[in-house]
């Protein structure tokens, strides 16, 4: 059942991995004014956090490891241990005159002769007086997740979680699947549940990961920043509920992005490799949608980096080079994969990588071109099925693939949109002209400064087929060349309160909407 399914999370999980999710698990059991220290300077406390109870306001300090717990690592572990009960220096928010409890917390058990060296502990410190240290293991966590008072993964949620991570056993789940499964962390009346969200998020992302599937833990991730921000109201400064959606979303999304950041070597990003080292038959259309989804798994942590105001350069380098090395950066094979296209072209043009940025974008121009000639269906348009996407690709040689050609493109409307905010004033003529030329149309979704940013469908969205951009290079205020930018906010919500990020990770869920008032500020900004 569904502790069996967080058992099997809990023994998977790295120690850092654990961080977000761990936060969230004490935010969702009352605790408040919580901190993250872990570091060189923590002295014993990766976590601080108070929490009100029956004898009052107590102050607590958690030390968290991942894995069982030997003899060894418990006599290793004594003298943090010794600092989390006795020392006061952790951060301004700790309060040493309240009564002080303790947790030492593994995601794993006690094993060998740890046990009767913690129950010799505790028996220790009681003669001491002290009342205020726990071990919490494994099965400790595993109730705190399910079984407790505030928790909800036990709930309704359970049989539509445990279909899921039965899909992903399978290898048979779909960012459709996942996307889809989301909507229930904000789509809710019940805020227990909406407080486990983070958790299950957690639970789903490193699944896919034991999976090899970092590309889907990431999307997970994702699709949790946009459950932060898709609750009926918006306030500021924003309630602890979406911060929290926010924060943990952020915080494994840079993990997952890390891991595969650490596998890209140069042995890897060679074409050959990344081609036919999947061993599918397939590889015609994989390759590419493997190339959009790690471009945009780059741009996207670069971003990230440089909001956080990390080194970002690092990242742009690598994802330069891959784009450098891999045409398939630049043939996606379906509208769904222009939204991949935006956090690559955005870090590259703010790296200063020109060069790559003008051959990824000329080759995209090109691919849709002759995508869209004479003859060809042209592309899927974003909720199309893997089956749809193939037949729009390769199907036009076959007499028995009954298709109309489509003449919409997003991914026209994205290269455009691009070429216009970055102010690249000669490769957006060249993008005007070939757009004409085969008549694809670029259509453009507009979502209001509201909760309708996040969601598929509303009623107050505005769609136009085949947006009027001019046909020279004479832009509004320096860029703006249609009618979308001059009706764009020009300050959002999410950037006035320092989360502009969080609308490429909604873009990047949704797929068929952006923000380029939000890219012009992100250009414009100081952030490395």
């Amino acid at each position: 059942m569904i502790a069996d399914a967080i058992a099997n999370y809990l023994d998977n999980i790295e120690e850092r991995e654990f961080d977000a999710p761990f936060m969230a698990l004490l935010r969702a059991h009352g605790f408040y004014d919580l901190h993250f220290l872990h570091g060189p300077f923590e002295f014993g406390k990766d976590f601080i956090a108070k929490r009100n109870e029956k004898s009052g306001t107590s102050q607590y300090a958690f030390q968290t490891k991942a894995g069982d717990i030997n003899l060894a690592d418990w006599n290793l572990s004594r003298g943090q241990i010794d600092l989390l009960r006795t020392n006061s220096l952790a951060h301004p928010s700790f309060d040493s005159k309240l009564p002080r409890r303790a947790a030492f917390v593994t995601t794993g058990r006690l094993v060998g002769g740890a046990p009767l060296a913690a129950q010799q502990y505790a028996e220790h410190l009681a003669q001491l007086g002290e009342s205020g240290f726990g071990t919490w293991d494994m099965d400790t966590l595993i109730e705190l997740m399910t079984n407790a008072p505030d928790s909800g993964l036990a709930g309704a949620a359970s049989g539509a979680l445990l279909a899921l991570l039965g899909k992903i056993d399978e290898g048979m789940v779909l960012d459709a699947d996942i996307e889809t499964y989301s909507r229930r962390w904000f789509d809710s009346e019940d805020e227990k549940r909406l407080r486990l969200a983070p958790l299950e998020a957690a639970i789903i992302a490193s699944k896919l990961r034991n999976k090899e599937r970092l590309d889907l833990a990431a999307f997970v991730v994702l699709c949790l920043v946009r459950g932060a921000w898709a609750n009926p109201s918006r306030v500021e400064p924003p309630s602890d509920a979406s911060l929290v959606f926010s924060d943990v979303g952020r915080q494994l999304f840079r993990q997952y992005a890390g891991d595969l950041v650490a596998r890209l070597t140069d042995e890897v990003i060679e074409p050959q490799r990344f081609i036919f080292g999947h061993n599918e038959p397939s590889a015609t259309v994989t390759y590419p949608v493997r190339c959009s989804k790690t471009i945009e798994i780059l741009g996207l942590f670069g971003l990230l980096e440089s909001d956080m105001q990390s080194d970002a350069s690092k990242v742009a380098s690598l994802l330069a080079k891959f784009c450098d090395k891999n045409p398939g950066t630049t043939h996606p094979i379906s509208d769904r994969w222009a939204s991949s296209l935006i956090p690559a072209s955005l870090l590259l043009r703010k790296t200063g990588h020109e060069r790559t940025l003008t051959e990824l974008l000329k080759g995209v121009i090109k691919w849709v071109g002759d995508r869209y000639e004479s003859g060809s269906f042209g592309l899927a348009d974003v909720p199309a099925t893997p089956m749809e996407e193939v037949e729009h690709l390769l199907g036009s040689p076959f007499e028995h693939v009954a298709l109309t050609k489509r003449m919409e493109s997003y991914i026209a409307t994205v290269v455009l949109d691009l070429t216009a905010t970055m102010e690249m004033s000669e490769l957006y003529g060249l993008a005007r002209n070939e757009f004409l030329a085969v008549g694809a149309f670029p259509i453009v979704i507009e979502a209001p400064d509201s909760p309708s940013q996040c969601t598929g469908t509303a009623l107050d969205l505005r769609c136009e087929v085949n947006m009027p951009y001019k046909d020279k290079w004479e832009p509004d205020d320096g860029w703006k060349v249609a009618p979308h930018h001059n009706r764009a906010p020009e300050n959002l919500y999410l950037d006035c309160i320092g989360r502009g990020w969080d609308l490429f990770a909604i873009s990047s869920v949704l797929r068929d909407r952006h923000y380029v008032t939000s890219w012009r500020r992100w250009l414009k900004s100081k952030r490395n």
